[in-house]
């Protein structure tokens, strides 16, 4: 996944609202490293739901198949 976070423009943000060059690097630093490590782009989470749906699907299936086979054990034993 790449990160679109801008650190310069960020930092450049914050010294012009007050803050120091050192705050500003600090803050930037922490930021990126959050952003880096907690968000997901929308490629990737798109990526991962169809991986989900498709486990989802091949576990429902199997589960119907299991459920006819039990149907159809018990309609013999009851016939």
């Amino acid at each position: 996944m790449t990160n679109n976070f801008n650190m310069v423009a960020f930092m450049d943000a914050l010294v012009e609202g007050g803050f120091s060059e050192k705050q500003a690097k600090a803050l930037a630093n922490a930021m990126f490293q959050l952003i880096d490590t907690h968000l997901v782009t929308k490629d990737y989470l798109d990526m991962r739901l169809a991986q989900l749906k498709s486990e989802m699907i091949q576990w429902m299936v199997g589960l119907m198949v299991v459920q006819s086979g039990v149907t159809a054990v018990l309609f013999k034993l009851l016939h």
